[in-house]
């Protein structure tokens, strides 16, 4: 075998030895589980998601991380327009004297106003138990959640007893 048939035959290989290494990547492109692509408004609504999963839990700690450090935040009960973590985090401490507690979101609709901002407006109850009772306080809300560095956080907060129709 000459130096022309070794080189033939070398590049022959690396050819067939290209093809499968092609070959492979188009099938594992083909068969590999493509993700549904999300966008503003389905990663803001796992913000809300968090948010309802958190309060129901009473876990404060998680409901706080939530919020953006320079989040807007007025809450059903609070006489106080909260500015700070720490206004936040007292206003959900205080609730931990009527547990156990729950939100159901009964509706809401939403505006992206941006690829950074979603809002949500919408009706809730909220649930908690006093002295053994659980009472139920129908309330509307708006949230405005916003992408920035640390990722999706409530930027505004605001909730409100459902006036009687």
């Amino acid at each position: 075998m000459g130096t022309y048939d070794v080189l033939l035959q070398s590049a022959i290989q690396w050819e067939i030895t290209t093809m499968r290494k092609l070959l492979l990547a188009c099938a594992l492109f083909l068969i590999w589980p493509v993700a549904a692509s999300s966008g503003p408004k389905e990663d803001a609504l796992l913000v809300v998601e968090q948010f309802k999963k958190a309060f129901d839990a009473s876990d404060v700690e998680s409901v706080v991380k939530l919020f953006a450090p320079d989040a807007v935040f007025l809450g059903t009960v609070s006489p106080v327009l909260a500015t700070k973590t720490d206004q936040i985090d007292k206003y959900f401490q205080g609730l931990r004297q009527f547990m156990p507690r729950s939100i159901t979101i009964e509706e809401y609709s939403t505006i992206v106003v941006s690829e950074n901002a979603v809002l949500f407006a919408g009706m809730d109850t909220f649930s908690q138990t006093k002295d053994g009772s659980v009472i139920k306080t129908p309330a509307r809300f708006t949230m405005l959640i916003t992408k920035a560095d640390q990722g999706w956080r409530i930027s505004h907060f605001h909730s409100s007893v459902r006036p009687n129709s």
